[in-house]
């Protein structure tokens, strides 16, 4: 082992942090959400939402790294290594914490304060865990993220006995966070888990899960799914199973407005997690321009454009029949509503297919589609609201019909 070296704290924080595909595509998210929760502050639902992703991301980037430090021998071979890199996340937990908590301070509100716990005990959990196994990291970011938008959806009000509680979980994790095993021991399966998860963007379907049922969509969807996988039948599989659930519980309940949120959250992360294994395969195409069924690379680009095309139009189907059923028990909505909605949602996938196209460093693309994402869901929400005239509906058929065309013309950049 090498000697001990003193070293500012700071040094070699860009390779570890942002040069780290898979740590940069959560501390990216983590600085725009802290942003986003500045800006809207006085926008309490969006705000407290904003608090909690960023708090979530900042110990997801941190969950990444405990992974690395498992999957790395560099940890057993440079003294201090792990030490120092674990430093420089907990900084980035408490510059976020503070600055949050500056941000709760320009408007005070004791409920900000229960979320802001609450979230470092669920980013807390994912890191303690996380550095004695990397079998569990899927598992715990997807439970977080999915407790990170439930709460501030439904419980706009915290009860204020929570904030004692909270502070005492908290405490009670720090106390017993070596209980759980001995951290950042190198592990043989670490590697192999970090390998798949920086392909698959650490997607929470497992790989044989429907598996049998996506022949059929894969094939009419190929290329796009000789790229994605697997995981692009399952997506669509899983979505539309979710959408029967849903439609279901709301013959009982009336959740139209928090069924289309939800559904269009996990499409627009589907969309995401499949332009991620899309560029990491973009080094693939060698073996589809040696298929008979194509006359060259430019064909294969073109055939690439018509199957991103399909399964735009074919989620725009699934959002318009999901939404035309929920109409039935949500009178406030009409059917140019529900048109609006879905036509937007064709629009925010072919919009990170564009974006796929054009941009190959994999750090600005991930930057682009979480500012991509943000936006169509604003855009997605204002048509499910107010999209009920046909001046607003030719307008957004026109934004969709430009994105397909750009769609098909960037293919040249691939």
């Amino acid at each position: 082992m090498m000697n001990a070296v003193k070293r500012p704290w700071y040094q070699g924080s860009l390779n570890f942090w942002f040069k780290d595909l898979g740590c940069a595509s959560y501390l990216i998210q983590a600085i725009l959400a802290t942003a986003a929760c500045i800006i809207f502050i006085r926008v309490e639902s969006l705000s407290t939402m904003m608090m909690i992703l960023a708090v979530v991301c900042t110990y997801c980037a941190l969950a990444w790294q405990s992974i690395r430090m498992q999957a790395t021998e560099w940890q057993c071979l440079v003294a201090d290594y792990c030490k120092h890199v674990m430093f420089q996340g907990k900084v980035f937990i408490a510059l976020i914490n503070l600055i949050l908590l500056c941000s709760i301070a320009l408007s005070p509100s004791l409920n900000n304060i229960n979320m802001l716990l609450l979230a470092n005990i669920l980013g807390l959990s994912i890191w303690f865990i996380c550095r004695v196994t990397s079998h569990l990291f899927t598992t715990c970011c997807y439970l977080a993220f999915t407790f990170a938008i439930i709460i501030p959806t439904f419980f706009e009000h915290l009860p204020l006995w929570l904030i004692p509680c909270s502070l005492l979980v908290l405490s009670l994790i720090l106390l017993c966070k070596n209980k759980l095993g001995m951290p950042y021991i190198w592990q043989a399966d670490a590697l192999i888990n970090y390998r798949q998860g920086l392909q698959s963007g650490w997607s929470p379907v497992p790989s044989g899960l429907l598996s049998n049922y996506g022949t059929a969509i894969n094939k009419q969807l190929f290329p796009l799914s000789y790229f994605v996988g697997s995981s692009l039948s399952q997506y669509i599989i899983l979505l539309v199973l979710f959408s029967i659930i849903a439609i279901v519980i709301n013959f009982f309940y009336n959740i139209a407005e928090h069924v289309l949120f939800a559904l269009t959250l996990m499409l627009l992360a589907a969309v995401t997690l499949c332009q991620w294994a899309k560029a990491q395969r973009s080094q693939s195409w060698e073996l589809l321009t040696t298929l008979p069924i194509y006359n060259g690379s430019h064909a294969v680009k073109v055939a690439l454009s018509n199957s991103a095309l399909k399964f735009s139009l074919l989620i725009g189907v699934l959002c318009f029949v999901s939404a035309s059923i929920l109409l039935l028990t949500h009178q406030q909505w009409q059917l140019l509503n529900v048109a609006s909605y879905a036509i937007a949602c064709i629009a925010a996938t072919l919009t990170s297919f564009v974006l796929g196209n054009v941009f190959k460093n994999i750090n600005v693309l991930s930057v682009l589609l979480c500012l991509s994402c943000g936006v169509s869901m604003g855009t997605v929400n204002v048509m499910i609201e107010h999209g009920d005239s046909i001046l607003k509906l030719l307008l957004i058929s026109l934004y969709a019909s430009v994105l397909a065309v750009l769609n098909r013309f960037t293919i040249k950049y691939l």
